[in-house]
């Protein structure tokens, strides 16, 4: 037994000594379950709710209202913008969805029984269809309301009636048995709300509601739109899950680049190079140089597979080469930091497969963007896959100009060239 516990106690220390292995075996956990913790407890679309940009055209004191009231809701995350900017932000996946109150919309939600349906135009995101359905029954909902708050309040819905007696009285364009039926029962029931108390009024127009004014009792008119300008969005559903996956392919290249400078070090190999007429700058812009060509030939040929088996558009080749070289440049600077920081082949492993774990869980690889509480969405900012990801779009069916791909293609590689220069002047060439 002292033979044993001698052997378990030598074991222990080795696995103690190495910080990378304690942290990801006893911290990470910790940090994964409350990652997806806070993701379940959020009830799915986080406590700031879907993130819409609404344009007002109407300008009138029923549209302001609306638009109050839909900031109100818990499900909505509301930003106000003119149209073209409420457009464009959708565009680029900014926001989940824009939503246009046209010109009239105020007169036809102020009307019960005449003035035709408010008309709602909404674009979704072409990426985020999942949430279309979730916005519909919001918007739906806010709509539903203005029938209850009428219907609740004797005063007000007098003067609803007396506004769509009006109505009736100068539209030529509704039906003639409409009109014979609505000019008879409406100025009796104003009359009869003058006289009496709200809930007889409420019953009477409860119990006519379905007998043939639809348009008129429609909640909300829905008009769903594309949002692309130039394009209808994506081709189909390949073409957004295919940036997606490329994340997967980059990682094991990351990884296994990164591991196998660390274990050129631990099998002499290293040392060997060191002691050739080789500067060290071309020892490391050597390993460099692999990597970068890998990740951009494993990207390439995803992208021609997706392009003949799964007819995922290529109409941009020379933007897609553009986030290509980006990309594989922010990955290189990546795998050499991590190279650095990792030291050993245990560590590197650890800390590698956790910080690009980490990377893809806040990025949208894993989860989707709109799935995260408000605070996993501002921290999405901070991982490489966002931008890759945005620049992958950006070239194919967000259609990005290239003064727009700058942003996302700007960001990878100047993160590329940061963690080179900061993972070269750290990481030791020989033990």
């Amino acid at each position: 037994m002292g033979l044993l516990g001698a052997m378990v106690k030598k074991d222990l220390k080795l696995l103690f000594r190495d910080k990378m292995t304690v942290f990801f075996t006893f911290g990470f956990p910790l940090i994964f379950a409350a990652f997806f913790g806070s993701i379940f407890s959020s009830g799915g679309s986080g406590s700031a709710g879907i993130a819409v940009v609404v344009s007002d055209l109407d300008q009138s004191t029923e549209s302001a209202a609306f638009v109050q009231r839909m900031d109100e809701v818990n499900e909505l995350r509301v930003e106000i913008l003119p149209e073209h900017e409420a457009r464009e932000a959708t565009r680029k996946g900014k926001k989940v969805a824009y939503i246009i109150l046209p010109d009239g919309f105020g007169k036809a939600y102020g009307s019960l029984f005449s003035g035709g349906t408010p008309e709602v135009i909404i674009g979704v995101d072409p990426s985020r269809k999942a949430e279309a359905g979730m916005l519909q029954g919001v918007m739906m909902k806010l709509g539903v309301e203005r029938f209850q708050n009428a219907l609740s309040d004797n005063t007000s819905l007098a003067d609803v009636l007396g506004d769509s007696i009006k109505s009736i009285e100068e539209d030529q364009n509704i039906p003639d048995d409409w009109r014979v039926l609505l000019n008879d029962y409406l100025p009796k029931m104003k009359t009869m709300l003058e006289k009496e108390e709200a809930m007889t009024a409420t019953t009477s127009v409860t119990a006519n509601g379905d007998n043939g004014i639809s348009s008129a009792l429609t909640p909300l008119d829905l008009n769903f739109e594309d949002v692309m300008i130039n394009r209808d969005g994506p081709k189909n559903g390949y073409a957004v899950t295919i940036p997606q996956a490329m994340y997967w392919a980059m990682m094991g290249v990351v990884m296994g680049f990164g591991l196998a400078l660390v274990q050129e070090k631990t099998l002499g190999t290293m040392t060997r190079l060191v002691a050739a007429p080789i500067t060290r700058l071309q020892i490391l812009g050597g390993k460099a140089l692999g990597c970068f060509v890998a990740l951009f030939f494993v990207m390439t040929a995803l992208f021609a597979f997706a392009r003949l088996v799964f007819d995922v558009p290529i109409d941009y080749p020379l933007k897609i080469l553009l986030a290509l070289f980006c990309v594989s440049s922010g990955f290189v600077g990546i795998m050499m930091l991590l190279a650095a920081l990792g030291k050993t082949e245990r560590g590197i492993s650890s800390l590698g497969w956790g910080v690009m774990m980490v990377f893809a869980m806040f990025g949208g690889a894993m989860i989707p963007l709109f799935a995260m509480p408000e605070w996993m969405k501002a921290m999405s900012d901070l991982s490489p896959v966002k931008w890759a990801i945005l620049s992958f779009e950006g070239a194919t069916w967000r259609n990005f100009s290239y003064e727009e791909l700058l942003l996302p293609c700007g960001i990878m590689l100047m993160l590329g060239i940061i963690c080179f220069y900061a993972g070269s002047r750290m990481i030791k060439l020989e033990e």
